[in-house]
């Protein structure tokens, strides 16, 4: 005789394997349109159908939208880390064709800032905002708190680092990449 956890484990078996194999080839379909290597299809399409395994819920089977969605989610996290990679190459490449030395050390100077000035939840956001080029809703969404609460804490280690750094930095702009509008929600 089996038991409650043994049959419960083989309808949730039975139900994601429905899932499956209705919607595998057109998720395939779907990642093959932007992908070209056959291993980085597999390997993502691995990833969504885990995600699935993990997300399933035997009363409410996940539908095909769903699937898309996080394939489409997973498509952006590989092209985030795509050009992360590609921006810290690009700036090495700098540095090694001869960056002005003062470049060099006013980068120093605010990478010490950040990790000395800032609590580390600012310095996750300052990361994921001005390194990682994530939108204030995307951070809001990974710590789970309100767009508000991440464009204070934004606007808060600015400016700390501008006290920490001097005024002239701050009309410089050292911070890489986009400024954080005070008070957007």
């Amino acid at each position: 005789m089996r038991t409650r956890g043994e049959v419960a484990h083989a309808e949730r078996v039975g139900v994601f394997n429905e899932i499956f194999v209705a919607h595998w080839g057109a998720v395939r379909h779907h990642v093959e349109c932007v992908l070209d290597d056959d291993d980085e299809v597999s390997d993502l399409i691995s990833e969504v159908f885990s995600l699935a395994w993990v997300k399933l819920d035997v009363l409410r089977p996940l539908g095909l939208i769903w699937l898309l969605r996080t394939a489409d989610n997973k498509l952006k996290d590989r092209d985030r880390t795509l050009r992360a990679r590609a921006g810290a190459m690009e700036a090495v490449r700098r540095m090694a064709e001869g960056a002005r030395a003062h470049d060099l050390l006013d980068s120093l100077a605010v990478r010490h800032a950040i990790d000395s000035v800032l609590t580390p939840r600012e310095r996750r956001f300052v990361i994921f905002f001005y390194w990682g080029r994530l939108a204030a809703g995307e951070i809001a969404e990974l710590d789970r708190c309100s767009q508000a609460s991440v464009f204070t804490t934004l606007s808060r280690a600015r400016a700390k680092l501008i006290g920490e750094l001097g005024r002239d930095v701050g009309s410089r702009s050292e911070l890489p990449g986009r400024q954080p509008m005070i008070g957007a929600a």
